[in-house]
């Protein structure tokens, strides 16, 4: 790159005895300053001349030569220093120093490396070459710490000295919107134990944890660390609000003590009467004959009630202890499917129902676990009878399903096969569809105990498709009925024998 010898030089910095004007050509301060280097060796030569010494002629002619020399010395200084100055000037000016810097790099070794101003020329451009090698690093360690920041699951909140947000990671922004960076904290929380917290740290107290419930944009629980930053963050940050999602832990808590509750509940009904009828029998029906028979016969109900009640919470268990690890054998399901229906079809038949069995020939099989699926369908279909109405068809159908819904683990290009059961019932509301698949969940609890349920039937149903990387979806119609589908992956194709034997 040439650089234009006749740039300007250097104005004075205010700290020197004459600073130099602004804008003097390279050549006048040349001669100015060879002037200024003159007069010691003029005085010297005229004074030889003067004592005679020296001839005059000699002495003008030297004092002549020494000038150019010293002149074009000179000259090459300070257009030398005329490059450095530009390159400072221009690095001053620009509205980013370091992409300008980045583009005079290599410009200054044009003065050469010949003396003191082309050392300090190669000087200043190792200087900047390691300044942006700094630069460069320093971008890549906060962008690599950006990055650490926003990859973090839970939400993240810098507070500058003023209580606003100074940065908020992205799952900050997704509980408490996309806008908040800038924003007052207590626009963004209005929580009185954080915002005090909060400002105690900003007064150079210690910080601490708080724990508050969220409602939108879901019902979460979080636990709030909130602690004084040591060193400078981005927009001079001076506190850190780490929020712990708690909630899978709550939930779980509750779960646990409504659990507890139930099955405390489930069983004091049967042992009451139990222990009612004991007393009885060994007191004032010990002689009635006809009073014992009808105890003893409601005595077995309500064992049986007890009995399929741990029955119930004993497969629960088994089926959550392996629920991480899925079946791999292989299921064919249509004689499954009249086994289950052999099995209920004199319950049916005892409600005037009749259950109606429709498998495609071309069903594949699938991957899973015989006995544990035959329970689901099982529960499904006791379900669909117990609450179905009297005289009415109950109809289970097997088919490879064209779709699958967005909750299935497979995705939406997973291949599976959709097992539904419906009746004819009364049909579920739709508040209380959610919730059916919890435990001791019952919409009319007085009828389902009546009917002899558990509350437990489709909380199994659901860990065991879970625990088969299925789903389980739940349509109904109030006064129509209701479907219950189960999806489960498809395992081998459907092999030629039973093809044939099929058709």
């Amino acid at each position: 790159m040439t650089e234009d010898r006749s740039t300007p030089v250097f104005p004075g910095d205010g700290h020197g005895d004459s600073p130099r004007p602004v804008g003097i050509p390279v050549r006048m301060a040349a001669a100015r300053a060879t002037a200024i280097l003159m007069v010691p060796t003029a005085v010297v030569l005229l004074g030889l001349v003067a004592t005679g010494w020296l001839e005059r002629w000699h002495g003008l002619a030297a004092i002549a030569a020494i000038a150019i020399a010293t002149f074009l010395l000179v000259r090459r200084h300070y257009a030398d220093l005329a490059v450095l100055r530009r390159h400072l000037e221009e690095r001053s000016a620009a509205d980013n120093p370091w992409t300008a810097m980045a583009d005079r790099r290599g410009a200054l070794s044009s003065v050469g490396e010949v003396g003191p101003v082309g050392e300090l020329m190669l000087a200043l451009e190792r200087a900047d070459r390691h300044t942006l090698e700094w630069v460069e690093r320093s971008r890549q360690h906060s962008e690599s710490r950006e990055l650490v920041i926003e990859s973090i699951p839970d939400p993240l909140l810098l507070i500058d000295p003023r209580s606003r947000v100074a940065l908020a990671n992205r799952e900050a922004r997704r509980q408490f919107g996309q806008q908040i960076v800038g924003r007052d904290l207590s626009t963004v929380i209005r929580h009185p134990g954080i915002l005090a917290t909060v400002r105690r740290v900003l007064a150079g107290e210690p910080g601490g944890d708080v724990e508050i419930a969220l409602a939108a944009p879901v019902e979460r629980v979080f636990n709030v660390r909130i602690e004084a930053l040591m060193e400078p963050e981005p927009e001079d940050a001076s506190a850190l609000m780490l929020f712990v999602d708690l909630s899978a832990i709550r939930r779980t808590e509750q779960m646990r003590v409504d659990f507890v509750a139930n099955v405390s509940h489930e069983l004091r009904t049967p042992l009451s009467t139990l222990l009612g009828f004991i007393e009885t029998l060994q007191g004032p029906a010990r002689d009635d004959a006809e009073a014992r028979d009808r105890f003893l016969e409601i005595m077995k109900v309500q064992g049986n009630r007890m009995s399929r009640l741990v029955q119930d919470l004993l497969s629960l268990s088994r089926i959550e202890i392996s629920e991480h690890k899925p079946p791999s054998e292989r299921v064919d399901l249509e004689p499954m499917l009249n086994s289950v229906k052999a099995t209920l079809d004199l319950e049916a038949r005892r409600k005037d129902m009749r259950v109606g069995l429709e498998v495609d020939a071309t069903l594949p099989q699938v991957v899973g676990a015989a006995d544990e699926l035959t329970q689901v369908v099982q529960n499904l279909l006791d379900n669909a009878i117990k609450y179905g109405k009297p005289g009415t068809e109950i109809t289970v159908a097997a088919r490879r399903a064209d779709r699958v819904p967005a909750s299935y683990p497979g995705g939406p290009s997973g291949k599976a096969v959709a097992i539904a059961v419906r009746d004819r019932g009364d049909g579920i509301p739709a508040e209380h569809i959610p919730r059916l698949t919890e435990r001791f969940y019952r919409v009319d609890a007085a009828r389902s105990r009546d009917l002899g349920g558990t509350g437990l039937g489709l909380a199994i149903v659901k860990h065991i498709v879970s625990r088969h990387r299925g789903t389980l979806t739940i349509q109904s119609t109030p006064g129509e009925g209701s479907v219950f589908t189960v999806y489960v992956p498809v395992g081998e194709p459907t092999s030629p024998s039973r093809d044939a034997t099929a058709a």
